[in-house]
This record gives structure tokens, C-alpha cells and sequence, in this order.
């Protein structure tokens, strides 16, 4: 009843601007009723000194972020290995990769959806899920930092000069050769991994918000969403700033340098001896083998957990807890989810395809800022680390505040539109487009950029010469950019105007009220979508691929 009540008052606070508690309309006046009155009988009233206790704040937040990062680690890094004794179009590797880069592009809130429904405290798995569990919610931010490191990892590995990888081989077995030459010059991208983690943990609310972890970042959205105040905003952003920023900016300065390894790829081939090949033995391949699918497994197993959970059911007889699983209620509650959670479907379809028009030209016209000046890449890549490490319901109190300024056509803006919601989940939005197209742009080499600006305008070299090789770049940019923008929960709560409810904001309703049912269904439809735009994604990389190699 603790946790129900608590997300009663985190759902009030949320919705007071709109006037809504769960979708439900409520007077006016209520909007003003006093953070108390709120929580229902028989269920303790907030402590206003356990709002300004933001050292306790502070210390669960850096455990949470070193567990989270830990876990991704330790697990992340050994799957890199087993992946890459393996060929690369090994069906194994290619199965894991989807799955990883699922999970990757899955929202928290819908990673914590499947987790509870395969090991939660309602799911078929086993019972692990309690109150303020901080363990399980680092297992979560965890798990996603899995397939953050791991595919950082591989990618790294792979990209290292030819050169470097013939040396080792020569000197070293296949796996020494791993561990000992290719693993320390892909550190910087394992480092920058693992501190991509700990932000998401220090900066995203919902995971943290839904098993009572507070965190800075719940605590600004638990208790100074509606009426922030200057020490509030200022320990949210700046915590996650001094411990991920700071780290961020040393490692990218002191391993500038060596950033360039992992990029100086060369894709001809170098004659290597036979007795140096880098091949693992049969044994050692075989082992690989069982330990992919074991992570691939790892993977499937929350994505199996909602599906399960669907036609999942608990029964006490005779005091006795018994549970079973009707194959017929799970295909009935998947089926009838996209009827039942249309309105939120098509509202979700919508943030997604305006993000992309919106996002999509600022994200390439700061890369090709970024590719033609160093100093203004210098001062972009800082200035969007920073918006990045800014939490979500800050980013989204700012935007709500600034469109209750008495501007007129602000306040019909914020309650006709989804323009402030679109501003609130483009700050990300724009900046993991921008890593994605500055990352395409710098694949540019320097000869072909050089010759393309003697060769015509500015609009003639974006047209006929840019476009032509950021095709991959902008595709993949296109749909992360949608994945992004409609999971990003903490930013789009404050600001979704009345009526307008998403499936990653329904589904943080839903978990908070114990639907268990209809929150696993609503989990697979926001699952569908994240496969659906990830194989897009992949086939998109496949068709491109086979493209270049055909015009060589």
C-alpha cells in the first residue's frame, strides 16, 4: 500500500498542470490541494526534511550508478570476447547482435516492464523484486549496459588498424591476442560505455521512481516537480555533471589520440602467414558458442518474461499460492492490446515521426558544423554532454515553465499541441542524432571533403557529395531518433498536454498501479515497435552494405 499510495502522489505531481491523476479528469481546484491531502488515509505523509535530505540523495544515486556500470562490465565485456572468437556472419553472432541492440534501443521504463514480468514480484520467473531494492534496479540500468559495452566493445575491436592486429598476432593466441592488444586500444569506447551507463542511472527516473530508490533525479521529480526550487535544480544537474561529465571530458582529452585507432580501418587486406591467422581453436570456438547463446539467452529471457506474463495467472486455494499460463489468455490479451491502447499508439507514432522532421536537420547541421571546424566540434561535443547529463524531469520543468510564461499563444501551444513536448524530448533526441551523423561525417576522409570544397557551393557539396555518403548514417539517425523520442518518459511527462497519453507514460502508470496484465500487453506492443524499428535499422545497415560493395 506504501508503494500504491507513493505513486498516487508521483502521479498527481506529474499530471497537476493537466489537471489528471492516471488519465482521470479532476477539478480545478485540486491542482492547489497541499502534497498531503493527496496520499489517502492510513498511508504516512511525506517528511518535508526527507525532501531536502539530498545527501542520502547523492550516495544512492553513485551506488546505483556503480552497481549499474558493474554489472555491464563484468558481463559486457566477456560476451565482446566470446563474440569475437566467432565469425562475424556466424547466425549465432547475428542473433545475439539483434537482441543486443533491442535491448540497447529499448526504453528503461519497458526494459523494467519485462524484467518485472519475468523475476519481478509478480512474475512467473521467481520473486525478487521488493521496495527500494537498489540491487534490482542496478540489475536493470545493468542488463541495458550490457548491450551498451558489449556491442561498444565489439565494434571497437574490430575497427583496429589491421596493423595493430598483425603485430598481435604474431606474438599471442587468438585470446591473448584479445585481452592483451586489441582490449587496451578499444578502451576509450569501453570506458566511454560504461560512463554512458552510469549517466542513464544517475540521470532517469522511472526505473528508480518505480521501487522507491531515490535517486537525485527522483527525488527532484518526487517532491520539486511542480515547485522546483534553486538548490533542487542545481544538485540534479550538476551531480551528474561532476560525476559523469567531468570523467567524460578527462578520458576523451587524455586518450584523444587514441580515439583514432579504433577509426584508422583499413578494409584491405593485409597478407598475414598462415601459422598467424588469428583463429581460435575448435574447442575454444565451441566453448564461445555455448557462451553466446547463454548471453543471447540472457537477452530473450525479460522479452520471453512479458509474453508469459500475459497469460500469466496466480490463484490462492487453500492458502496455497498456485500459478499457471493459458496459451489462450496470452494470445487474446495481445491481441486485443492495440484496440485496447490505440489512442496511445497512435500518439506515440505521432512524437516519433515530428521528432524525426524536427531533430533530424538541427542533429546534421551541428555534425557538418562540427566536420568543417574543429573548434566548434570541440565546443559542441562539450555543450551536448552537458545537456545530456541533465536529467529528464528537469528538462521538462524547464520547457513547462517556459510555456506558462504570459506570452500569447504559449499557454494554447502547450495545451492544443505537442510542441513542448516535442522540445522536452528533443534535447536527446538531437544529441544522439548528432553522435550518430558526427560519426558518419568524420567517415568522410580528409581528400574527398577537401576536393568537394573546390568543387562547388555549399548546397551543391551537401547534395551531391554529403547525402550520397550519409545515407546510412541518416537512416539510422531517422530511427533512433524514434526510439528515442518515445521512450523518453521523464522528459515528456511534465509537458504532454492534456488528453495526450504515450505508451512509454501509460506504461509508467500501469506499473505504478500493479495492471499487471494490461501493462504486460501494452510492454508488447512498445516491444513490437522497438523490434520492428531495430530490424529496419539492420536491414537498412545490410542493404547499404551490399550497395557499396556492388559499386566497387
Amino acid at each position: 500500500m506504501e508503494v500504491v499510495g507513493r505513486s498516487i502522489v508521483i502521479a498527481g505531481l506529474a499530471n497537476r498542470r493537466a489537471g489528471r491523476i492516471f488519465g482521470l479528469e479532476i477539478l480545478p481546484f485540486m491542482t492547489n490541494i497541499p502534497l498531503a491531502a493527496l496520499v489517502p488515509s492510513g498511508l504516512p505523509t511525506p517528511d518535508p526534511s526527507f525532501a531536502d535530505d539530498w545527501a542520502t540523495a547523492i550516495a544512492t544515486t553513485i551506488e546505483l550508478m556503480l552497481v549499474s556500470a558493474g554489472i555491464a562490465i563484468l558481463i559486457g565485456v566477456p560476451t565482446a570476447f566470446c563474440v569475437s572468437l566467432l565469425r562475424p556472419n556466424h547466425w549465432l553472432v547475428r542473433t545475439w547482435t539483434f537482441f543486443a541492440f533491442v535491448t540497447l534501443a529499448m526504453p528503461l521504463i519497458l526494459l523494467a516492464a519485462a524484467w518485472e514480468a519475468t523475476a519481478g514480484k509478480f512474475g512467473w520467473l521467481v520473486t525478487t523484486m521488493t521496495g527500494g531494492n537498489l540491487g534490482w534496479v542496478g540489475w536493470i540500468h545493468g542488463m541495458h549496459g550490457v548491450a551498451l559495452v558489449s556491442l561498444a566493445t565489439v565494434w571497437a575491436t574490430r575497427r583496429i588498424s589491421p596493423v595493430a592486429i598483425q603485430q598481435g598476432v604474431l606474438d599471442f593466441s587468438p585470446s591473448q591476442s584479445w585481452w592483451r592488444v586489441k582490449l587496451p586500444i578499444a578502451m576509450p569506447w569501453i570506458v566511454a560505455s560504461a560512463v554512458g551507463v552510469m549517466v542513464l542511472a544517475s540521470t532517469e527516473m522511472s526505473v528508480a521512481d518505480l521501487h522507491s530508490v531515490r535517486t537525485v533525479a527522483d527525488q527532484f521529480y518526487l517532491f520539486y516537480s511542480v515547485d522546483p526550487n534553486t538548490t533542487s535544480v542545481l544538485v540534479s544537474t550538476l551531480v551528474p555533471m561532476v560525476v559523469g561529465g567531468i570523467p567524460t571530458l578527462l578520458w576523451f582529452w587524455l586518450q584523444r589520440r587514441r580515439w583514432q585507432v579504433a577509426s584508422d580501418w583499413n578494409p584491405e587486406p593485409i597478407d598475414v602467414p598462415p601459422q598467424t591467422k588469428d583463429v581460435a581453436s575448435r574447442g575454444t570456438r565451441v566453448a564461445a558458442s555455448f557462451a553466446v547463446a547463454f548471453y543471447t539467452l540472457l537477452l530473450v529471457l525479460p522479452l520471453a518474461g512479458l509474453i508469459v506474463q500475459t497469460g500469466h495467472s496466480v490463484e490462492v486455494v487453500d492458502g496455497v499460492r498456485q500459478a499457471t499460463f493459458r496459451w489462450q489468455a496470452s494470445l487474446r490479451a495481445i491481441a486485443e492490446a492495440p484496440k485496447l491502447f490505440g489512442e496511445e499508439i497512435v500518439w506515440t507514432i505521432q512524437l516519433a515521426l515530428f521528432s524525426i522532421l524536427l531533430s533530424l536537420p538541427l542533429a546534421m547541421g551541428l555534425a557538418r558544423l562540427a566536420r568543417s571546424s574543429r573548434v566548434a566540434g570541440l565546443v559542441i561535443d562539450i555543450a551536448g554532454t552537458m545537456l545530456f547529463l541533465i536529467p529528464g524531469p528537469v528538462i521538462g520543468m524547464t520547457i513547462a515553465a517556459f510555456f506558462r510564461l504570459h506570452i500569447p499563444g504559449l499557454d494554447w501551444l502547450a495545451t492544443h499541441t505537442l510542441v513542448p513536448t516535442l522540445f522536452a524530448v528533443g534535447v536527446r533526441s538531437v544529441l544522439v542524432a548528432y553522435a550518430i551523423l558526427r560519426n558518419a561525417y568524420d567517415g568522410i576522409d580528409n581528400a574527398t571533403w577537401q576536393a568537394g570544397q573546390m568543387d562547388g557551393s555549399v548546397t551543391w557539396r551537401w547534395w551531391h557529395l554529403e547525402l550520397p555518403l550519409l545515407r546510412r548514417g541518416l537512416g539510422v539517425a531517422a530511427l533512433a531518433v524514434a526510439i528515442v523520442s518515445a521512450g523518453d518518459v521523464p522528459a515528456a511527462m511534465p509537458v504532454l498536454p492534456p488528453g495526450v497519453t504515450t505508451t512509454g507514460t501509460r506504461l509508467f502508470g500501469l506499473l505504478h498501479s500493479g495492471a499487471r496484465y494490461q501493462e504486460a500487453s501494452l510492454a508488447m506492443v512498445h516491444t513490437g515497435m522497438v523490434v520492428v524499428l531495430c530490424g529496419l535499422i539492420l536491414v537498412l545497415r545490410l542493404h547499404l552494405r551490399r550497395s557499396s560493395k556492388s559499386l566497387d
